[in-house]
């Protein structure tokens, strides 16, 4: 297949070359910082290093120069990065303090370690810490810090390092006092199948229902399967943390954070303002990353996504929006609002890219009803949803000649209408299709390949009628938001 022509305008890439898991989240005086995974030296993996991109807004990047740079004895891997206000590593000068950034060090030996690099000019040049690696197991797939302030009951407050165990599917805690010596604390897991990998995890208290006196704990964790089946994904448990085990919920276990399959690696910003959890995957998988028919890059950001626990049956479950400097943008055009009508077959809605699209369908007899993307008579996503079932089935097809034989994708989930009606929310770009259903609490995120044409869109209702009502918001800007 052609390398596609439509770079994402909704999506972070970079202006070249390969990019993967997001590392180093942080939002600091008025400016989100996107850390990632990034070989500055070609379109495939390798040479790892970290890539730094801001954002004041969530939509227009500004690229960097490569913040941590890989050497022949090291890789640098994923990590996360902290705001070390009270300068408890010593990194910081006075009124300057340090950001730290924790990472993996991917060492020749094949050994896997923690390891230290601080920025005190707000994220933009980098030392490493002289004495790395600062924790140290003797694993070959110890990896994926991620740091955060713990604050208990009593006032007092540490450090705590969820990490991972990869080939054994576990997490690891630590914590410290310093980000420079770390205490072991305990495992959760292994809780799945035995093959894959358990990758980039994050811990993070979220209000249920919005209630700050009834707090959960999410644990985040991304697993690989191996090149097989549906791919990589991120999944999520709930439960309790006391500081220092993690305790998930019975009888519940992994559940998915998107039910696409190209929403991997997803983590949350340090720092959010108004405590808020913002989370930021990478838009691929892993089944078929390194042959995407993209070029000079490969590789996108999802949208970024502010999370929510809400009761659940059995346990809270998480629910996904986009954050208020998304919602309220000013890239966006006037909404075109499409007043309801009846609709009994295919009627064309308009396509403009990138845009956002709400749909509202209310079955008056149809017994399937949807929305279809093509491109001529090339179908690229198709949305459908059968009343009597309840069953939405989310569906994106190979396009010829083909990306990878485990590109083609049929997705089915149990979605309960609401007052008689199915919302659907649906952010797409030149790449790819975000769809956002059952307030939030179901994602579908798929990359997709329309080709040099952005195509057109239809709206459909078979077996009887359907009520319809839509608005789009176009990305007032044609070219790339970067």
């Amino acid at each position: 297949m052609t390398a596609a022509t439509g770079r994402p305008a909704l999506h972070f890439t970079t202006r070249q070359n390969w990019i993967n898991d997001p590392n180093g989240l942080l939002w600091l005086d008025g400016t989100w910082h996107l850390f990632y995974q990034h070989n500055p030296f070609g379109a495939a993996w390798g040479n790892m290093s970290w890539g730094h991109a801001t954002s004041t807004d969530l939509l227009h990047w500004t690229e960097h120069p490569v913040a941590i740079a890989c050497t022949p004895e090291e890789s640098i891997f994923s990590g996360s990065a902290v705001l070390d206000r009270a300068n408890s590593s010593g990194f910081g000068e006075p009124g300057r303090p340090a950001i730290v950034a924790v990472y993996t060090s991917a060492l020749a030996s094949g050994r896997q370690a923690q390891s230290l690099a601080y920025s005190t000019d707000g994220g933009y040049h980098w030392t490493k810490y002289e004495q790395n690696p600062v924790l140290d197991r003797g694993s070959t797939a110890f990896r994926d810090p991620k740091v955060f302030w713990y604050t208990a009951d009593d006032g007092t407050g540490y450090w705590v390092m969820v990490a991972v165990e990869a080939d054994d599917h576990r997490v690891v805690l630590y914590r410290s006092d310093t980000l420079r010596e770390w205490h072991y604390l305990s495992d959760v897991g292994p809780l799945d199948s035995p093959d894959g990998l358990w990758e980039c995890p994050d811990l993070f208290r979220l209000p249920i229902d919005g209630d700050p006196a009834n707090p959960g704990w999410v644990l985040i964790v991304s697993r690989d399967p191996g090149r097989t089946g549906t791919g990589s994904y991120t999944a999520y448990l709930t439960g309790d943390f006391d500081g220092e085990r993690f305790t998930p919920h019975p009888g519940v276990g992994l559940r998915r954070v998107d039910h696409g399959r190209d929403f991997y690696a997803g983590v949350t910003f340090d720092g959010a303002p108004g405590g808020r959890r913002v989370m930021l995957a990478w838009l691929s998988n892993w089944n078929y990353a390194e042959v995407t028919p993209t070029d000079p890059w490969r590789g996108a950001m999802s949208i970024p996504r502010e999370l929510a626990l809400v009761t659940g049956d059995g346990a809270p479950e998480l629910t996904q929006r986009l954050p208020a400097e998304i919602e309220g943008s000013d890239s966006w055009a006037s909404p075109v609002t499409v007043a309801p009508f009846l609709l009994e077959g295919r009627r064309p809605l308009a396509l403009e890219l990138p845009s956002i699209v709400d749909l509202e369908l209310e079955p008056r007899g149809a017994t399937a009803i949807g929305w279809e993307w093509t491109v001529g008579d090339t179908l690229v996503a198709r949305v459908e949803y059968e009343p009597a079932s309840s069953q939405l089935t989310l569906s994106r097809p190979d396009p010829s000649p083909g990306v990878h034989p485990t590109f083609a994708s049929v997705e089915r989930l149990t979605v309960p209408l609401t007052g008689g009606r199915l919302r659907l929310r649906l952010l797409l770009d030149h790449t790819s299709i975000e769809l956002f259903a059952d307030a939030g609490r179901v994602t579908w995120t798929d990359v997709v390949f329309p080709g040099a044409e952005s195509g057109g869109a239809v709206v459909f209702a078979r077996g009887g009628q359907a009520l319809v009502a839509a608005t789009v918001r176009r990305g007032e800007r044609g070219d790339p938001i970067l």
